[in-house]
């Protein structure tokens, strides 16, 4: 099998294709909340939209996709081993460092990884955050986590490792 977990027991096709790709858009989404009188009338119309958290059934789906095993995550992100497998089969769910540290290791592109962040519950990257910023950076420029934390050190931020 060439990634960590059997996909979370209960998880179908269906709810991983909703976890990949969401519709309808996050806009129309809001506009019938705009519209509504009722939260329950909104909320009974629109509960199939609503997002389901289940990070790990969609780091297990983004492995696939990328033909990695959990072995390449744990070494590109420079994680804790027991950690990272852990995070993909659901008993821990990782702080926002720690699972920025996984996009490096996944090797997401900034649109894979604000998705990621999402899903999680944790705020997407913003470029207007100055360290967030150098985050998105090294993403769009294909830098590993070693030169994602040289980055961010070199100009005064937290690292994602901070040791």
């Amino acid at each position: 099998m060439r990634y960590c977990y059997n996909l979370i027991k209960g998880a179908n096709n269906n709810m991983i294709k909703d976890l990949l790709e969401i519709r309808p858009s996050t806009a129309d989404v809001a506009n019938d909340l705009e519209q509504t009188d009722s939260f329950g009338k909104f909320l009974k119309k629109n509960k199939d939209k609503m997002l389901t958290r289940h990070l790990s059934v969609y780091l297990n789906e983004l492995l696939v996709k990328k033909d990695m095993i959990c072995a390449d995550v744990v070494r590109d992100s420079e994680e804790d081993k027991a950690y990272v497998y852990q995070i993909f089969n659901g008993r821990k769910h990782p702080s926002r460092d720690k699972l920025i540290a996984i996009i490096f290791g996944l090797h997401l592109n900034e649109e894979e990884a604000q998705r990621t962040l999402k899903l999680a519950g944790h705020s997407e990257l913003y470029p207007r955050v100055a360290r967030d910023a150098a985050i998105l950076f090294a993403i769009q420029h294909g830098m590993n986590i070693r030169e994602t934390d040289d980055l961010l050190y070199d100009n005064g931020f937290p690292t994602l490792h901070n040791e």
